[in-house]
């Protein structure tokens, strides 16, 4: 199998004082029941052999302050990359995204528009800045959302036809046939890049299996606009190797320069920092 490239990780310090949490009213409280910090996850990253992970910023446990994701991959370079989340309604959002990626090297920034109910901000022109400031630094955006907002980043896709982005955990779309169609009408957007997350695979694993999965999803949207991620340490119901072993069992069937692109390729053209210190 090729090397690793685990695409969705989240870390938590344990020094409470330097870097206090914020919880953001949201499901679980991961963050205080198993928190890894940014040296836990690279030594089980080595027992894995996992090479290199995007550490991305944990929302349910720091809100939008990415102190402790941009040190950790400051800190350890050859290892991780780190992208921000930032509140995008705030009016000096364009500034502070700006800071993060200009002066502490976040090299992503992760528009987390989730909304239970109703529409969100991600499609409206708040976000029009935003992906300017990425796309003149190169910096990857990824996009967090539920089902029922596909149509909103269907949107958002006709608007930045050009500007590649990554969904996580495939919008949560591919529990539900009705929702899953509505993804897949979405790979005519060339941009679009999906995270298969350990959630995707455990819902697979009580229907098709996780290797039909992955075959459906390479052949609507091709193995070069997929990446896996194992969600570690938000998803903690298992050691972390056992979800690397679940992703590679997931991908181990396909042709191997498709599961090479799925498991690291993919991942490094996108965030080609990572790249620069394979």
């Amino acid at each position: 199998m090729p090397s690793i490239v685990d695409c969705h990780t989240h870390v938590v310090s344990p020094d409470r004082a330097r870097y206090p949490l914020n919880p953001r009213d949201l499901s679980g409280t991961w963050y205080e029941e198993a928190p890894a910090s940014a040296e836990d996850l690279a030594r089980e990253m080595d027992a894995s052999e996992v090479s290199q992970a995007i550490l991305v910023q944990g929302v349910g446990a720091y809100t939008w302050n990415n102190d402790y994701a941009a040190d950790a991959a400051r800190a350890t370079p050859t290892r991780f990359v780190s992208a921000c989340a930032i509140d995008a309604e705030a009016e000096d959002a364009p500034r502070t995204l700006e800071g993060w990626l200009d002066t502490r090297g976040m090299r992503g920034v992760r528009l987390f528009a989730l909304a239970r109910e109703g529409a969100s901000w991600l499609p409206t022109a708040k976000t029009i800045p935003l992906f300017e400031i990425a796309r003149s630094r190169g910096a990857h955006v990824i996009v967090t959302i539920l089902p029922h907002q596909l149509s909103e980043l269907e949107r958002l896709l006709e608007r930045e036809p050009h500007t590649p982005l990554s969904l996580d955990h495939c919008a949560f779309a591919l529990g539900d046939p009705a929702a899953q169609d509505a993804l897949f009408a979405l790979a005519r957007f060339e941009g679009l890049h999906l995270k298969v997350s350990t959630h995707n695979l455990d819902d697979a694993e009580r229907e098709q299996g996780v290797a039909a999965l992955v075959r459906e999803l390479v052949n609507a949207f091709g193995a070069e606009r997929i990446m896996w991620g194992s969600d570690y340490c938000q998803t903690h119901d298992r050691p972390y190797g056992e979800l690397v072993a679940l992703g590679r069992r997931a991908f181990e069937s396909l042709p191997s320069a498709e599961a090479e692109a799925c498991l690291s390729t993919t991942a490094r053209r996108l965030w080609p920092d990572l790249g620069s210190h394979d």
